[in-house]
């Protein structure tokens, strides 16, 4: 039987305050593979009382657990079945069943092959009191504490989901992995602060593949009428600047680049 770890816990500064303005932190915002300093995609929104974490890619568990302790999570979302945005669930699953979150539940939604893929690799064995529940296909919508959360299925791995959440009149939305598409503007329509991929930067988007550049991410936050556009997921050696400025051109409001660790307020 594996042994129970008995580290610290979060300290209680670190937890979060019971009530605050709907904010993101990227957690993580690399690509599939990133630079030795980057964690993969993992974005953590908390509103009023609430906390969710949208996807959860390597090296992310640690970094959230360094401000909130993970299984105070209401819930984790996982936007499509690529390793580089749930393969810290492994992690989850020790830490859950054997570590800090041990006797604590934790819901988990995603797509229907999700359990089982994890499964393979953890060789069955316990997830705690951590749930696993399907994404609608499609898209949809659910209330998680103080959050509404919408989804809707995008161009990418199917199913891939793109993720708004809103609480109190403000609205963040998570494009996830994903082609130029009239979904997302949709979804994302008026958003506040929307998060979206950026893998080949100023370059081409190669035929068929079902990636954003700047100039496309630009253009998807100018469809949404989004108020700040923060541009994530890019591949080593791209050209940050350049693409902050190409995406700035096709969108007509601020961009930035992701800044991993930072809090960002709606």
């Amino acid at each position: 039987m594996p042994p129970v770890y008995h580290g610290a816990r979060v300290p209680d500064p670190c937890r979060r305050p019971l009530s605050q303005p709907l904010s993101v932190v990227p957690v993580g915002a690399g690509a599939a593979f990133g630079l030795p300093d980057q964690a993969q995609s993992s974005y953590l929104v908390r509103a009023g009382g609430s906390a969710v974490c949208l996807d959860m890619g390597s090296g992310t568990l640690n970094r959230l657990a360094a401000i909130l302790p993970p299984e105070s999570l209401d819930l984790v979302v996982i936007s499509h079945l690529h390793p580089d945005h749930l393969s810290d669930l492994l992690a989850l699953r020790v830490y859950m069943a054997h570590g800090p979150g041990l006797g604590h539940d934790l819901d988990i939604i995603g797509p229907p092959d999700l359990r089982c893929r994890l499964d393979v690799l953890s060789a069955g064995e316990s997830w705690g009191g951590v749930r696993f529940h399907d994404l609608p296909a499609g898209g949809g919508e659910r209330i998680v504490g103080d959050l509404l959360i919408r989804h809707t299925e995008v161009p990418h791995l199917p199913p891939t989901h793109a993720i708004r959440v809103e609480h109190d009149g403000k609205a963040i939305t998570y494009g996830a992995d994903c082609a130029a598409n009239d979904a997302l503007p949709a979804l994302a329509d008026g958003s506040d602060v929307l998060l979206l991929e950026c893998t080949f930067g100023t370059g081409a988007i190669p035929d068929g593949v079902p990636h954003l550049n700047a100039r496309a991410a630009g253009d998807m936050a100018s469809r949404a009428g989004a108020g700040r556009l923060i541009l994530v997921h890019g591949y080593p050696g791209i050209d940050i600047g350049g693409s902050v400025s190409e995406a700035a051109n096709a969108f007509g409001g601020p961009v930035e680049w992701a800044c991993e660790g930072r809090l960002v307020v709606a």
